[in-house]
Parts: structure tokens; sequence; C-alpha cells
């Protein structure tokens, strides 16, 4: 994370969160605590019993969508301007399981 970000110091959880939300077509991000992650996996699993497949899982906040992005344990709620821009999934992909690894 400290070559993608520029730094040259160890960031915390903190910084990590604030440094991924400046990246290009973020407008928001948040660490989701254990308690929501189990409620989002619940929702995830209950789809495919109500009939609708095991897709993923989309959820919209006004006419904004949340996408998720977990590694591990560390799961990631994240609204973009209209999509990821390239290379951003992927990073946040890194900075989900660095926080895993801080935790």
């Amino acid at each position: 994370l400290r070559a993608i970000f520029g730094v040259d110091r160890e960031m915390n959880a903190d910084e990590i969160l604030q440094r991924a939300r400046a990246l290009p077509g973020m407008r928001n991000l948040a660490k989701l605590s254990s308690q929501d992650v189990a409620t989002v996996e619940a929702i995830r699993n209950l789809l495919p019993k109500l009939g609708f497949g095991n897709g993923a899982l989309k959820l919209y906040s006004g006419s904004v969508p949340l996408d998720f992005i977990r590694e591990g344990s560390v799961m990631l709620a994240v609204q973009t301007d209209g999509g990821f821009a390239p290379g951003v999934r992927e990073t946040l992909m890194i900075v989900a399981r660095e926080l895993g690894r801080l935790a």
C-alpha cells in the first residue's frame, strides 16, 4: 500500500481508508463491522433460497449503488461515480486484505 499511495511510512487503518476514498471515481467507502459483515452475508445467503440466484449482491442508497468487496474477514462498502476506474477495484481488494492484517 505504501507504493500504491506513495508514502514512505506505515499507515494506520484510518489513513488507509482516507487515501482509498481519494482514489479516482470514489464517492464513499466504509469498512463494515463484523456484525455488519454477518448481516450482508445473511442477506446474500437468503437470496438463493428466495429464488433470486447466487449473483453479486448490490444495494442502493437512494439512486447510488453500493458494491461490496470482501477479502478474508474484512468487507468494504463502496460507492463510486458510475463504476470503478481502471485498477481501483483491485486496489480496494488490496486495501481490504491489508486492513485484515492490521486487525
